[in-house]
């Protein structure tokens, strides 16, 4: 049964992270996506390469596709580019601003052609305000919206990226797929594509999805305080430790919170989720704690005389939940009804009984690396499948294909590739091109 996005045919200029993620959920719901790329391939192939031109982090975003490989430099190369862009339903680009322009592939001159086109296109920081020309990743998002700063991760002075999952490029791309699902079925009635715009800057804002400031909640005197220690700190009058114990006293919901957060067992760790005073109270009493701050509604969660209690209890919470193993507590807490959860960690995931229960990981042979193991798609459709059983795309691999569907034959195809208009990774293997990682 074909997947929802059969028949939609999507070229994705897009490298690194935030892009390819979009282009990969698209493929997972049954789009043909032709991935077009640089004659040495997308850049994210050659970070921490596990084979030539094959890396995990490429690996984990382009499931599904097919490669091009192409050199936009020359003109035949644009002009194949082109045509591609012009026949397809939809094409994603992340390029800095201007460049498409410069490349034939922006918007205004490939809906000309094709007025049905949707059209996404992802970039740093947008095309107003004064960051718009500036390159940038997932780092600098995080940096500009402050996103950064909300974990207070420290070392020696300086705060430290979330490291976990790229938030700003997989939200991006989560946001882009979004915006071209929306933009086709407005195309179903209207007939006409358009012009998506998304950036990674634009995402790390709205991640951050609780209000930044609450007139109610948060004491003007404070704020002002807080405002006054961030400018002399930004004088060299303090580090940012200074103004990060401010903030924390500063903003609401920081400070203690000892029914949402992960405990030592005797064996390991357990995670603990109580968002409600019910669920806090089953809790307090799975533990025998004595912690009225969870009766009723005689408190405000946030106020200082709740986190004071907690400073006052955190101690007893965390030598309880030394006193058993893992299972015994997540035993414990599932009968009393606690959300809860073992902590895991990544390399233990592959092997979970739950993940492969619920068909959460996916096995694809690679041509090169052969046999992968990796997530799959989480989304489960009744009607319409959803996960393309295409591993990622080897560099090139499919070029001579592609250009077959756009009219060329096997001698204009040999001659592109005797050009290097098109590339092939075999062909760069015997050239003095690449070293022996595969990079340029």
């Amino acid at each position: 049964m074909p997947g929802a996005l059969a028949g939609i045919r999507v070229v994705d200029f897009t490298e690194y992270i935030a892009g390819p993620y979009c282009t990969m959920m698209l493929a997972d719901m049954g789009a043909d996506v032709v991935k077009v790329e640089r004659p040495h391939g997308d850049a994210w192939r050659h970070t921490a390469p596990v084979a030539p031109y094959e890396s995990r982090g490429f690996l984990g975003v382009n499931r599904g596709k097919r490669s091009i490989a192409l050199d936009l430099e020359q003109d035949e190369g644009r002009a194949i580019a082109q045509e591609l862009a012009a026949r397809a339903g939809v094409v994603v680009t992340n390029y800095r601003p201007g460049v498409a322009k410069r490349l034939g592939l922006d918007y205004e001159a490939l809906s000309a052609r094709n007025a049905r086109l949707v059209y996404c296109e992802n970039t740093a920081f947008g095309h107003s305000g004064p960051y718009s020309g500036r390159a940038g990743y997932d780092i600098l998002s995080q940096a500009t919206t402050g996103m950064i700063l909300h974990e207070n991760k420290i070392d020696r002075g300086v705060p430290q990226t979330i490291q976990t999952v790229a938030v700003a490029d997989l939200t991006s791309g989560m946001f882009m797929a979004f915006a071209i699902v929306n933009a086709l079925y407005a195309r179903e009635r209207t007939g006409r594509g358009q012009l998506l715009e998304t950036s990674l800057f634009a995402s790390g804002i709205a991640a951050q999805y609780r209000p930044v400031l609450s007139v109610e909640r948060l004491d003007a005197p404070v704020r002002e305080a807080f405002l006054q220690a961030l400018a002399e700190a930004r004088s060299g009058g303090l580090r940012y430790e200074d103004t990060a114990q401010l903030r924390a006293q500063s903003v609401p919901g920081r400070g203690r919170n000892n029914y949402y957060r992960v405990y030592e067992t005797r064996d390991g760790l357990i995670a603990v989720a109580c968002l409600n005073n019910r669920q806090r109270r089953l809790l307090r009493d799975a533990l025998g704690i004595d912690d009225p701050t969870v009766d009723g509604m005689r408190y405000d969660w946030f106020s200082e005389e709740v986190r004071a209690a907690h400073r006052g209890t955190i101690e007893q919470f965390e030598e309880t939940f030394r006193l058993e193993r893992t299972e015994v507590w997540l035993e414990r807490l599932d009968a009393a009804d606690v959300p809860c959860s073992p902590v895991n960690f990544p390399e233990e995931i592959f092997g979970d009984a739950h993940v492969r229960a619920n068909g959460l990981l996916l096995e694809l042979e690679h041509p090169v690396l052969g046999p992968l193991l990796m997530p799959a798609c989480p989304i489960r459709m009744s009607e319409t499948p959803a996960g393309r059983p295409l591993p990622p795309p080897v560099l090139g691999a499919d070029g001579p294909d592609v250009l077959r569907e756009l009219g060329y034959d096997d001698a204009a195809i040999a001659r592109l590739l005797d050009e290097r208009v098109l590339v092939l990774r075999e062909r760069l293997l015997a050239q003095d091109g690449g070293d022996e990682e595969g990079r340029p």
